[in-house]
């Protein structure tokens, strides 16, 4: 593939009026959502807007842990495995060490535009940081961060407990 390929207009606005197609019937924040989303799968970045942050977010030290586009621009190069382990660092950023399910995280990871292992569950059964389990089962399909997998987060990825109240519908759809 060379660097020498030009832009051409006229073939982004067929595509930018097939986004709006797309997208037209959507809140603002599903619509930034998703074109970030996109843009990450793709492997571009998107510029961050700083003063936009989530309903709810709960950063005290002005950290944006809990504005999703933020949480997951890193620059490691990151497995599949290590972005489970992200997406369940998303999660304990704003409720803490509450349980969660595989489908949880399958829905941050989709929001995210990260890639996740097949078989999540075993992933999560034998995550381990020096010797030490980080999740334990709470029910089929469903997970709860030990104290070994919030220090982990701290020092990995600087993410503190959140203590945001979860909804208790959301793990049982």
């Amino acid at each position: 593939m060379t660097d020498t390929i030009q832009a051409n207009p006229a073939k982004a606005g067929e595509l930018a009026q097939q986004i709006v197609a797309l997208l037209i019937g959507q809140d603002s924040e599903t619509r930034r959502r998703a074109i970030q989303a996109a843009m990450m799968l793709l492997g571009e970045t998107t510029p961050l807007i700083k003063d936009q942050k989530p309903k709810g977010s709960n950063s005290e030290n002005g950290d944006d842990d809990s504005d999703l586009g933020a949480f997951f621009n890193r620059d490691e190069n990151l497995k599949p495995s290590d972005h489970a382990q992200l997406c369940a660092a998303y999660h304990f950023s704003i409720y803490g060490a509450v349980p969660f399910s595989v489908d949880e995280l399958r829905a941050v990871a989709s929001e995210a535009g990260v890639v996740l292992p097949d078989r999540l569950d075993m992933t999560l059964t034998q995550a381990a940081s020096k010797g030490k389990k980080l999740f334990q089962s709470a029910g089929k399909g469903t997970f709860k961060p030990t104290a070994s997998a919030g220090l982990m987060f701290k020092e990995r990825w600087g993410v503190r407990p959140g203590k945001q109240a979860k909804n208790p519908g959301i793990a049982k759809e």
